[in-house]
């Protein structure tokens, strides 16, 4: 249905009016004429009427279907309200990368917080390790050591026997030779036990293990008893004696090294029938340990106020029948 307009009155009714225009309805009735206003107004009040009619009757329900899988959507672009152009949203510009240097990565890191309380904590301890180890450290390591009895083997071994004795104890080594007398010839047998050799013949045994011993004799033992040990060879007397100044540090008394302590030399000479043959023994503080302070490397004889304690540090015992680096005449033949 439509409206149209009445030609002669000029106001829109409805087509499917069977009366037709109102108006003219009227007229024909005889009927007072209405205004324009209120057919208006009559025919705008049928047509809302009509719509809620229609509104009231419910819609049709349609059959069930299986929920479909949902499927994005593809985004649609923004239409600005005012205008039919889309609106594109650009993200803002990325700023560019630039590699930063060996100096600003570490300004970056130290103008952290963070790093800042980590840089502070590490140098504190690192400060703290100074100092507890730039002063003097101990390390304990007695020289002589000093070995029980019980793993002390004797030395069968002497001046004026063949070398090939000494061979038959501690093993065949080769000869090297002697610096200060060419003619002799060294067998070393450690560090610290040589012999000395002349056409076949042992000249002198030099000893510095505390696990081999001599006639009694062996690196670690005290002062009195190296003494009366030694006196049983012969009549001991003082060849030698070295004092130099010792040194107080960290708490010890100190040497600059091993071979710098103090030493006492005593000899004893064995003649005939018993031999012919001089023993040299020396005297020496035991050291403890070492000690590092700044840098250098001390021996630790004793405790500061304490005494050190005097052991037998070396023995040596060359031939007086013949003539060699240790003696001039021979005093026997």
């Amino acid at each position: 249905m439509a409206l149209v307009r009445c030609p002669t009155h000029k106001i829109p009714y409805n087509d499917a009016n069977p009366r037709g225009c109102p108006a003219c309805a009227r007229e024909k009735e005889g009927a007072a004429p209405v205004s324009l206003a209120q057919e208006l107004a009559k025919a705008q009040q049928q047509a809302a009427a009509k719509r809620q009619t229609t509104a009231a009757k419910p819609a049709p329900t349609p059959a069930a279907k299986p929920a479909a899988k949902p499927t994005a959507k593809p985004t649609s672009p923004t239409v600005h309200p005012f205008g039919r152009q889309p609106v594109v949203k650009t993200p803002p510009p990325k700023p560019p990368d630039v590699e930063r240097g060996l100096l600003d990565k570490a300004w970056h890191l130290a103008t952290q917080r963070r790093y800042l309380a980590i840089a502070g904590a590490a140098l504190v301890g690192l400060s703290l390790a100074w100092l507890v180890t730039s002063g003097p450290r101990f390390a304990a390591a007695p020289s002589p050591v000093l070995v029980p009895e019980t793993e002390v083997m004797p030395l069968p071994v002497g001046p004026n026997v063949p070398v090939s004795v000494a061979f038959g104890t501690l093993g065949s080594k080769p000869a090297k030779p002697v610096p200060e007398a060419p003619r002799f010839q060294r067998f070393s047998f450690g560090a610290d036990l040589t012999i000395d050799a002349l056409n076949g013949i042992v000249y002198s045994l030099t000893l510095r293990i505390p696990n081999r011993s001599w006639n009694g004799l062996r690196a670690g033992l005290d002062q009195r008893t190296a003494e009366g040990t030694l006196a049983l060879l012969g009549n001991p007397e003082e060849a030698q004696s070295v004092s130099p100044a010792s040194q107080v540090r960290g708490g010890y008394v100190v040497y600059p090294s091993l071979e710098t302590r103090p030493r006492r030399t005593l000899r004893a000479q064995v003649r005939p029938p018993n031999g012919c043959y001089d023993v040299l023994i020396d005297l020496q503080p035991q050291a403890l340990g070492a000690l590092i302070d700044a840098g250098e490397r001390y021996a630790a004889v004793a405790r500061e106020g304490d005494a050190p304690r005097w052991v037998l540090t070396q023995i040596r015992v060359f031939s007086r029948a013949m003539r060699g680096p240790y003696s001039d005449d021979p005093a026997c033949r």
